[in-house]
């Protein structure tokens, strides 16, 4: 009976399977097949690229840029601020008129006579004026202005400090993911090659009449998985290809080459780490003087319950011809005061918005704070975590291939069973990626770190 329920199954597996002959045959697909010419880089060399191309590493250098610009503002108000103006006018307006020729020093005895006065004739005048102003006291404002975009340089800068930081991380980060998709498709090319090799050695004895039609459907069955399989990790290594290549900055199809291997040096202490993330991280840096800003920003909206004082001094020349004859200049000279006395509480409402402003980046640095810790430490321990891993996966590894070749041999002399052999074909392949993944954990968690550590 058992005889009997055995040919049944084998023969409605050989109906539902009978095309899988043919599929299992079939090469797997390379392991990261290209859209187009790839080009070759290393780990340095995608760093270099993405330096010099990421889209949002160019934006914080511009920012740099933009607040150079606001301090050069800010310091220019403590010089004296000099323009020229020219003006033409014609005008029969009698005030106009009246103050034009005495300007243009064109003034007459004629011009008192009341109808000229009345309806004086149309005139004409081109005013050349020079004037310099300039702020004697304005109650710490322009201090308080030129200090924050001072400090907003050095803010932009270890801005982009981090922002460089984070694009070295992203890229290890697609870096060694793309060499991680690699990896494992290769694995899974190897596992489609023993799955062929198996298969050869199954069909060879089916046909000995050494084993049965379930041994054969079965082989067949898991070759093609093996090799849908690979095809599938052979498209995300192609993915990751292109993350990397977004992070680097390029269009171009790009090929990682280094070495998948853990790496050499040790960690540092988690005190240490902690410590150095709280020191170095630039984004830290940044908000601290985001902080200074704030208070400066406080010191200028308290100016304004200050006098404002200034001095202005101004040449004027008049003249109706471009002639010496109808030509008339003068100077002034003045200071000027400004006290605020009332203005419905605007000044008071800006205090406010700017306390409040300084508490909000006070408190923001120190959650920033907290979470650079939080980072360094859990980027510390996964890193850890994955070395402990990859030491224990490394002798797995080992010992499922020795188990793969021991089994594949008792399988060749009838003491092992089809499914005994299958099971350490994927214990071996299971073994071989979970070693990559730890590699791979290891080495960007400490990439993480550095970030995390501000390096």
């Amino acid at each position: 009976m058992n005889g009997t329920k055995t040919v049944l199954w084998a023969a409605a597996l050989a109906l539902a399977f009978g095309g899988l002959n043919a599929a299992a045959q079939v090469p797997a697909p390379d392991p990261a097949p290209a859209l187009g010419p790839a080009v070759t880089v290393t780990l340095d060399e995608a760093l270099s690229r993405a330096k010099a191309n990421n889209a949002l590493l160019q934006a914080a250098r511009a920012d740099v840029q933009a607040k150079e610009g606001q301090f050069k503002e800010a310091r220019s108000y403590f010089l004296p601020n000099l323009s020229f103006s020219e003006n033409y006018s014609r005008t029969n307006n009698p005030v106009y008129v009246f103050m034009g020729k005495l300007t243009q020093a064109n003034f007459g005895m004629q011009d008192f006579y009341i109808p000229s006065l009345n309806n004086p004739e149309p005139l004409t005048n081109f005013q050349s004026r020079v004037e310099v102003t300039f702020p004697l006291f304005t109650g710490g404002k322009l201090t308080a202005a030129y200090r924050a975009t001072k400090l907003g340089i050095d803010a932009a800068r270890s801005k982009g400090d981090f922002a460089e930081a984070s694009v070295v991380k992203g890229v290890t980060e697609a870096f060694y993911g793309s060499l991680l998709a690699k990896q494992a498709a290769g694995v899974m090319q190897e596992a489609v090659k023993t799955a062929q090799a198996h298969q050869k050695q199954v069909e060879a004895m089916y046909k000995q009449g050494l084993v049965l039609d379930s041994d054969l459907l079965r082989i067949r069955v898991f070759a093609a998985d093996m090799a849908q399989q690979a095809s599938a990790r052979a498209a995300d290594a192609q993915v990751a290809r292109a993350y990397l290549g977004y992070a680097m900055g390029t269009e171009q199809d790009v090929d990682p080459k280094g070495d998948f291997a853990p790496p050499a040096a040790a960690l540092p202490p988690l005190d240490e780490a902690e410590k150095a993330a709280l020191e170095g991280r630039g984004d830290l840096k940044a908000m601290a003087l985001q902080t200074q800003q704030a208070e400066q920003g406080v010191k200028m909206s308290r100016a304004d319950y200050w006098p404002q004082v200034g001095v202005m001094a101004a040449y004027e020349q008049d003249t109706q011809r471009w002639t010496k004859a109808a030509w008339g200049d003068n100077w002034m000279l003045g200071v000027q005061v400004k006290i605020p006395i009332f203005d419905g509480g605007a000044r008071a409402g800006r205090v406010e918005t700017a306390r409040a402003q300084q508490l909000q980046a006070q408190q923001a640095l120190l959650d920033l704070q907290q979470k650079a810790r939080v980072e360094a430490k859990a980027a510390w321990l996964r890193a850890k975590s994955a070395a402990e891993r990859v030491a224990v996966t490394t002798d797995s590894e080992a010992q499922a291939r020795e188990n793969q070749r021991i089994v594949a041999l008792r399988y060749n002399e009838g003491l092992a069973t089809i499914t005994d052999l299958l099971d350490a074909d994927m214990a071996l392949t299971s073994a071989s990626l979970t070693r990559a993944q730890a590699i791979h954990d290891e080495i960007v968690e400490r990439a993480r770190l550095a970030w995390a550590m501000g390096k």
